[in-house]
């Protein structure tokens, strides 16, 4: 994918994006030919301004990771910014080098205050590399990784300058410093890219790391070939030194700029949380090797400096400790928030929008209950199924809201013929409303249907699409099972509706009871006479 294609919102920022990336591929490699052609034509004349030219590049190479970090999201920006940091110090040791008077040397193997620079170099890339998304949260890790190096640099520079030795062995100290850094960079580099947790972020690792395989190898060679080939300045070999910087400004300019999404996010595992949380350590272990090194001319320096590591790394462990505890009453204080919204919603779930009576789905669950339960106690259930007569003509000739007007009268005065705690009324859908009465015989069943009759007649509804008064009124259909609950479920409902039905087929506004095959007549009556055998 198009770097520019994922990370702009409109032509104008594309095209600004690959024009500077145009113009910036284009310093790099004027300066580069540049630099080539100066050597070509100057030789070993040319050693400050082949010097020049390397850390003009290195300024190119700055420049277009400072451009990519602009162009990433913001937890990706730093790692960026470390790493242009590093290089800068880098060129910026380099240019001080040239000043001091360049070493006619390819490599300078003295030791000098610009060595003291490409030692510090590192420590930019060190903070990069230690800072992961378990530490990333907290200023005082970060502050602390900032201490740690700090006391890094006061032991490089104790060590280079104010230990008594002689040249060679200052050169020998210098260099095993700066390639334990080097080494302990590429293992905290490799050690990161196994843990990255975004594709942006393994890009930058996987700059560092290239920066780092190109520069180490480089780096090793120049020395060797300066020391037993007299290998001098000046020559086309001056050129090896741009090569890491064209690789990670190429990287910084070409690589995709694909944003990632939650998806596209890679899940921590146990094994990357724990190398995420053990790459700061890496930091403590270089400057405790610098800490030893200093033991002998400076004992108490050293005490000091472990002491001191060791105190960041309690520190540290502390404040990961807390957020770890923090995170724990967190998450426990969200699951008891979950829990309740999820009981809320279950039974907002269970509830008629409309009338705020239980709904089909809470019928069901209750049914389902009071069938259990009536088969364990041996004892009958009644079924009321209470339909609005001529329903559909009130919210033709007065309207739906007037309708809805009446549902919610009706399910209140229903409502109140639910008074044990285990009744159940229930809105079944349209105007149709289930009464659930466990532990009840044919004889409560039935007066419950006579309430029912009167408490409508009492609201006084109009209905003027009824030829019955032109008020309100309501059929109800009774089914009853056996005092063993031998039917079951299905059926007592099967009862209830087929008493329903009879109550309409002969006239509305009464009752109809029916009961199972066997155990006795079907009743029938009307708005105050529920209960007379039929015919």
């Amino acid at each position: 994918m198009d770097p520019e294609a994922a990370a702009a919102p409109d032509g104008r920022e594309v095209d600004g994006s690959v024009a500077h990336r145009k113009a910036l591929t284009i310093a790099l490699g004027s300066v580069l030919a540049l630099h080539a052609l100066l050597l070509a034509v100057a030789g070993p004349h040319a050693i400050a301004a082949s010097r020049f030219a390397t850390v003009a590049l290195g300024l190119v190479a700055v420049a277009c990771a400072w451009m990519r970090s602009e162009r990433v999201a913001a937890r990706e920006q730093m790692m960026l910014r470390w790493l242009g940091a590093g290089m800068f110090l880098w060129i910026a040791a380099h240019f001080v080098e040239t000043l001091l008077g360049p070493p006619t040397a390819a490599s300078s193997l003295a030791v000098d205050a610009s060595d003291m620079i490409y030692v510090v170099s590192g420590f930019p890339l060190l903070l990069a590399l230690s800072t992961t998304k378990e530490t990333e949260p907290h200023r005082a890790i970060f502050l602390l990784n900032c201490a740690q190096i700090g006391l890094a640099t006061v032991l490089t520079y104790v060590l280079l300058f104010m230990t008594p030795m002689t040249p060679q062995q200052a050169s020998t100290a210098m260099g095993g410093i700066y390639a334990a850094e080097c080494g302990l960079l590429v293992a905290l580099t490799a050690t990161r890219f196994l843990a990255w947790t975004s594709k942006e972020e393994r890009r930058v690792i996987g700059m560092i790391l290239a920066f780092l395989v190109t520069y180490l190898p480089i780096e090793v060679a120049m020395d060797y070939a300066s020391l037993h080939w007299q290998l001098q300045g000046g020559g086309f070999a001056d050129l090896l030194w741009s090569v890491p910087f064209c690789v990670s400004a190429g990287m910084a300019l070409y690589l995709p700029l694909e944003e990632d999404t939650e998806e596209s996010l890679l899940k921590q595992s146990r094994n990357r949380i724990l190398v995420g949380t053990m790459s700061p350590m890496l930091i403590t272990t270089g400057v405790f090797a610098l800490a030893a090194a200093v033991t002998v001319p400076f004992p108490a320096l050293a005490l000091a400096s472990i002491f001191t590591l060791l105190l960041a790394q309690g520190l540290e462990a502390g404040v990961l400790q807390r957020r770890y505890m923090t995170g724990q009453v967190l998450l426990l204080e969200r699951e008891r928030d979950l829990r309740k919204a999820n009981s809320a919603l279950e039974k907002l779930s269970q509830i008629d929008p409309l009338t705020s009576i239980a709904n089909r789905r809470r019928f069901d669950i209750a049914l389902d209950q009071a069938a259990r339960r009536a088969v364990r106690e041996k004892k009958p259930i009644a079924l009321l199924v209470v339909d609005l007569d001529y329903f559909k003509g009130v919210n033709d000739v007065h309207g739906h809201s007037y309708g809805d007007v009446c549902l919610v009268s009706v399910a209140r005065a229903l409502g109140q013929q639910a008074k044990r705690p285990y009744d159940l009324l229930a809105r079944y859908g349209g105007d149709e409303f289930f009464l659930l009465l466990p532990d009840t015989g044919t004889h409560g069943a039935t007066l419950v249907a006579e309430r029912i009759h009167a408490a409508i007649a009492t609201l006084g509804l109009e209905n003027r699409a009824s030829p019955l008064g032109e008020h309100l009124t309501v059929s109800v259909g009774v089914g009853v099972s056996d005092e063993e609950f031998k039917i079951g479920a299905a059926a007592l409902v099967d009862l209830a509706d087929r008493g329903l039905y009879e109550a309409k087929r002969r006239g509305r506004n009464q009752t109809h009871m029916q009961m199972p095959p066997g155990t006795g007549p079907e009743l029938v009556g009307g708005a105050h006479g529920a209960g007379v055998p039929s015919d």
